[in-house]
């Protein structure tokens, strides 16, 4: 028997196992930072248990090789509704229809199909407002145009077994698999990323139009013109603005951490050599040569600036944002 089956993308299992890394990134620092018991680390292990399952869900779907549509010579069926097969006789329209981003293609059957599992009349009222069906085919994890299937679907009901056989034959499937062209993309929406962190971290004015830009983007996604191609931008956009401030959060941290840490060293190491000499240093490049500080930390310690009076010393940098701050010796932190 001719049949196609329609699988599950890999792409849209590795986008939910991206999603969800950035969150349990932050629940791990969270639970390792913040004292036991307290709102913060309660909140980490909150994160990392909820965003967990997002990882086991996108491992499920990337993996998960069974068929999710099936379309033969004698009907459909679709394992998402946990319907029985609908014959073609039985179909009397199909089309295309999307619901919060999700694409889906609504059958209107005739009385002759029987509903293994009857949805409640609330279920029906709200497919009777959105403008669905009470049988739909969701395709929001398999990688195929919504128009040219319900057209296909249309087409298909209207042959004999014959001429359904040759169709089906005939009909191209994309593969599931993750393609050169996904690899592309990620490619070209890390590029993106990295110049989008690196723009937002160099001025806070820049962090704040990109944000914005975002939000805009996020109210066209939700109430929006029916443009589809505007559409798709919009979401791209909106995920673009939601990795941008995930990174940037880590980004700060990571930040704010290193440079905490670079000048307390500092200012042990400044502090000894007073003891040592009875004066402070004339320049601070001896005093970082003598500290063992990685890659990361000695190119921040190379951009403190170190300036001392009769009595003391001052140190200063450049930070995230472009603002110069000076280091609290008695708090142990840039302010």
């Amino acid at each position: 028997m001719a049949e196609i089956k329609l699988y599950k993308t890999t792409a849209k299992g590795l986008k939910i196992i991206g999603m969800s890394l950035p969150f349990i990134v932050a629940g791990i620092w969270m639970i390792t930072e913040k004292q036991y018991g307290t709102i913060p680390y309660i909140m980490g292990w909150i994160g990392i248990c909820f965003f967990g399952l997002g990882i086991a869900v996108g491992i499920f779907q990337t993996f998960d090789k069974r068929p999710q549509i099936i379309i033969n010579e004698d009907g459909i069926w679709d394992r998402t509704t946990k319907q029985d097969e609908v014959k073609w006789e039985q179909i009397i329209e199909a089309y295309p229809l999307e619901i919060s981003g999700q694409k889906l293609i609504s059958l209107v059957t005739d009385d002759t199909y029987n509903f293994k599992k009857k949805p409640p009349k609330w279920v029906s009222k709200i497919n009777e407002f959105l403008e669905a069906q009470n049988l739909n085919l969701s395709l929001g994890q398999i990688k195929i145009d919504e128009i040219e299937l319900a057209n296909f679907i249309n087409q298909l009901r209207t042959k004999n077994r014959e001429e359904r056989k040759r169709l089906i034959e005939t009909f191209k499937v994309d593969s599931p698999d993750f393609s050169i062209s996904d690899l592309k993309k990620v490619f070209v929406y890390v590029l993106i990323s990295a110049a989008l962190l690196i723009m937002s971290l160099s001025s806070i004015t820049v962090f704040w139009i990109i944000l914005i830009v975002s939000g805009i983007f996020g109210i066209i996604v939700r109430w929006g013109p029916g443009n589809r191609n505007l559409r798709k931008y919009a979401i791209i956009g909106v995920g673009l603005g939601f990795i941008n401030l995930v990174l940037c959060l880590g980004a700060i941290k990571i930040y704010n951490h290193i440079a905490n840490d670079v000048g307390e060293q500092l200012v042990i190491g400044i502090e000894e050599y007073k003891v040592q000499n009875t004066v402070f240093p004339a320049d601070i490049k001896p005093v970082v040569e003598q500290l063992d500080l990685n890659f990361h930390k000695r190119y921040f310690a190379d951009k403190v600036d170190y300036k001392t009076t009769d009595t003391d010393y001052e140190l200063e940098a450049d930070m995230l944002f472009g603002k110069r701050r000076k280091y609290d010796k008695k708090l142990y932190e840039w302010r």
